[in-house]
């Protein structure tokens, strides 16, 4: 890794070390969040599906799960952007139902194996039980170096989502993972994600283990 990787990779690293320490105060829980992702490119324009699975309560229970469908365009060789749907059922909530319409651009700086990415994501998501949508800015950024040796792409990345009805800050989301490429079209994610949030005026946090198949087509 170059000099300038080690430096960004210090920087976010330790911003998520931090976060961390902040929240040790915190009552924590250990979960798991479990995805498929596939992609089917059309040139620059692409389609995309997922279904992905939350455990909470020391893995004993289900958090939630959602199924989402959209489509995006690569508009050069830096930035993207897209639209999607998304069907949510929260068991953790009473089971409710809730229907989000999804919106986001994502800007890559690459420079040799390192690449940084920052996406901007809006959530206007409906409650099927009814009242007011709820609007959601959710801010990502990520850095990963490829290794030329092997099939391996480690990454750091921290995610904050930020309310529009008074909310604030809701919650915040520090990754630390690898993309392992088992085949051409194939790629393993594996990840810690330490999880803090917003609960009744209270901060709480949750360990997360992550696994996630992703196939591109």
């Amino acid at each position: 890794m170059n000099r300038v990787g080690k430096k960004i990779f210090l920087v976010v690293a330790t911003a998520i070390l931090f976060s961390g320490a902040a929240g040790a105060q915190v009552s924590t829980d250990l979960g798991t969040w479990s995805s498929v992702h596939i992609t089917k490119s059309f040139d620059r324009a692409f389609v995309m599906a997922r279904f992905e699975h939350r455990s909470f309560d020391r893995i004993r229970a289900t958090e939630c799960y959602f199924a989402m469908a959209g489509a995006g365009y690569r508009f050069n060789g830096w930035l993207a952007g897209d639209l999607s749907y998304e069907f949510w059922k929260i068991p953790s909530a009473g089971n409710i139902t809730t229907h989000k319409a999804v919106a986001s651009l994502t800007g890559t700086l690459k420079r040799d194996a390192l690449a940084v990415s920052l996406r901007e994501k809006y959530e206007l998501a409906f409650n099927a039980a009814g009242g007011a949508p709820g609007g959601t800015l959710r801010s990502r950024l990520r850095t990963q170096y490829g290794l030329s040796d092997i099939p391996l792409t480690p990454y750091l990345m921290f995610e904050l989502f930020n309310g529009f009805n008074g909310e604030g800050w809701i919650r915040s989301l520090h990754y630390a993972g690898a993309e392992i490429k088992i085949s051409r079209h194939s790629t393993i994610d594996v990840f810690y994600m330490y999880h803090l949030f917003n609960k009744a005026d209270n901060v709480f946090a949750c360990n997360i283990l992550g696994i996630g198949y992703m196939l591109t087509l």
